[in-house]
């Protein structure tokens, strides 16, 4: 599990939500992304990030005592930064 959500800039983009426990919420204010998700079901969100950005994905459901100490970030990085990141994360 990794803090952050790199993603290439204009490009569209596919996430598969799921939870294995209670509600969730993935929220990017400065995006306009929020997507409620529920243990048992399969989320589909589709997105285009239009700039450069690293903003705050909030959790926006008070899903548990570890709500408060849930942060992760999605990184908006050009084509090229992106490229070499997926080069740097390669198992």
């Amino acid at each position: 599990v990794s803090a952050s959500l790199v993603i290439p800039v204009n490009k569209p983009i596919l996430l598969t939500l799921h939870s294995k426990d209670v509600g969730h919420a993935f929220y990017v204010p400065e995006l306009r992304i929020q997507q409620d998700f529920v243990p048992g079901l399969v989320i589909p969100l589709h997105f285009t990030a239009t700039r450069l950005a690293k903003e705050e994905i909030v959790c926006t459901q008070l899903c548990g005592l570890g709500h408060y100490n849930m942060r992760a970030y999605l990184e908006v990085e050009s084509l090229g930064q992106f490229q070499q990141w997926l080069k740097d994360h390669a198992p």
